[in-house]
């Protein structure tokens, strides 16, 4: 048989035949991985992450981070504040009307009548979410639309950078 020296150790072996199939098998996997991590980005497109930048504004008063949107296509922007504490997202009916059958929704102020309708957000420009949403009467006033987590849970993150006051919402 053929002797192998192994250089880092400084000892020497036989070789066994047997272990071509392996030593072949070994390279190739190696060959592969180095092949995926050199590629160009766009060989690798596939996973890639979609951040998209709003500037949020902070209402005085009421200390909430809220960032313009749009409600069913429509051209006039509302306030969006954004709640990461509520669960579903909450409409004013100044914004859309009630319909449907009214429901009981517990908050932390007690029980509220709301209607259950399904919406279409947009945030940025073009950036569309669809939410079933709850629309509610005597919301507070400034506020048109609460976003709750039925939408922030369309992303994969949604980071707050108080400094420069902007949200990122990445996909």
């Amino acid at each position: 048989g053929t002797w192998i020296k192994d250089f880092a150790s400084g000892t020497s072996a036989r070789r066994n035949p047997g272990n071509n199939v392996a030593m072949r098998m070994t390279l190739a996997l190696v060959l592969c991985w180095i092949g995926a991590t050199m590629s160009p980005p766009a060989a690798r497109a596939q996973n890639v992450s979609v951040v998209t930048t709003i500037r949020m504004t902070v209402e005085a008063g009421h200390e909430m981070v809220s960032i313009p949107c749009r409600v069913n296509g429509s051209e006039r922007r509302y306030t969006c504040v954004i709640d990461s504490g509520a669960t579903y997202t909450v409409i004013s009916d100044r914004v859309v009307k009630p319909e449907g059958p009214p429901i009981d929704m517990t908050t932390g102020n007690g029980v509220v009548r709301v209607h259950q309708r399904e919406v279409s957000l947009t945030l940025a420009d073009g950036m569309e979410l669809k939410s079933k949403a709850l629309v509610q009467q005597k919301m507070l006033q400034g506020v048109d639309i609460l976003v709750g987590q039925d939408v922030l849970r369309q992303f994969k993150y949604v980071t707050f950078d108080y400094e420069n006051r902007k949200v990122e919402f990445q996909r």
